[in-house]
């Protein structure tokens, strides 16, 4: 049985931080463990890139070739992963022994989890491919300074748009 650990949360709330002082520290404790890269907009990685979605898809050319922004090519390239789960995702894995541990350091876009099913079901195929999986959720703790500050970081309209314009609204 293999373990998979899926690391989400906002940009910049420190994923790829996290994945990187976790492989520090397995290596330090010998523990065989791989990052894998699912953020198809990273491109510098403070350790080594065991599977890449760039490999598979990448956002710059979905952006030039579909004339899509930022966050529609982002959405396009997991949907893109989505249906690459038994080619490319599957063939990926074949590389790792049962006993391995896979980071999956995931895009910070949280759209990823709300409005559509990519992750969710990336989850349940790691689970049919006899994978131990949980999901590790990480936020600014400066954003847990105040109630109002984390309920305003949460709190969006279904344009993405935070409905409390200011701190004050909520106090």
């Amino acid at each position: 049985m293999g373990y998979a650990q899926l690391v989400i949360g906002p940009a910049g709330s420190g994923k790829s931080t996290y994945c990187s002082s976790l492989y520090e520290h397995c290596e330090t404790i010998g523990r065989t463990m791989h990052v894998v890269n699912l953020d198809p907009a990273a491109e510098i990685f403070n350790y080594p890139v065991a599977m890449d979605i760039r490999e598979l898809i990448s956002l710059e050319d979905v952006m030039e070739d579909l004339k899509l922004g930022p966050n529609g090519a982002l959405m396009y390239c997991m949907e893109y992963l989505e249906d690459s789960l038994h080619d490319w995702v599957d063939e990926e894995l074949e590389n790792y022994r049962d006993d391995d541990y896979l980071i999956f350091d995931c895009p910070g876009q949280i759209e990823l989890f709300t409005h559509v099913p990519v992750l969710k079901n990336f989850v349940e195929h790691l689970k049919q491919k006899n994978f131990n999986v949980c999901v590790v959720y990480l936020l600014d703790s400066q954003l847990l300074e105040s109630g109002a500050s984390h309920i305003a970081s949460r709190v969006k309209q279904k344009d993405g748009s935070s409905i409390c314009k200011t701190k004050q609204s909520l106090d």
